[in-house]
């Protein structure tokens, strides 16, 4: 029962529509998904570099979306990137025994590692424990095998080193 005002008036009910929502408030997932674990990759370190990049980029060929792909400034796909969650893909260090959808997790790992290599574009895959564990080593490895994405960001990246 809606509760009276300040002034005595009982508000009128909204015969609008409520949003469902999925359990425990997560969000929807569109159809293979976007993690949170992705998301902070996103903004701690993609976005950080000042990388250009489409969020689930998909090899139609093969009918999988990488997580990320990067761009050069003519459009032109740089490389690829799969953020992996330690369990979810079976990182050997944690789980002895992989389960069955670790194994699947695998398969369509080899699937998207060989279109990657056919197509001559660099994946570049990211452990959930290095995210997680050491994030300079991950930013090194970008810029390694990326590259500086702006000379704005190259200047700042100088500017904070030590002489």
């Amino acid at each position: 029962m809606p509760q009276p005002t300040r002034r005595g008036r009982t508000p009128a009910v909204s015969k609008k529509k409520v949003k469902k929502t999925t359990p425990r408030g997560k969000r929807p997932h569109p159809k293979y998904g976007t993690s949170k674990l992705e998301d902070r990759f996103a903004e701690e370190f993609l976005d950080r570099l000042g990388y250009k990049y489409i969020r689930q980029y998909e090899a139609r060929e093969i009918g999988r979306f990488y997580d990320f792909c990067i761009l050069r400034e003519d459009g032109k796909i740089l490389a690829l990137i799969e953020v992996d969650g330690d369990y979810y893909h079976g990182r050997g260090l944690v789980y002895e025994e992989k389960s069955p959808m670790q194994k699947h997790n695998e398969t369509v790992d080899n699937i998207k590692n060989k279109w990657a290599h056919e197509h001559q574009v660099p994946l570049l895959r990211i452990w959930e424990h290095d995210i997680n564990n050491d994030p300079s080593g991950v930013i090194r490895m970008l810029k390694r095998e990326i590259g500086v994405a702006t000379k704005k960001q190259e200047k700042k990246d100088e500017m904070g080193k030590r002489h």
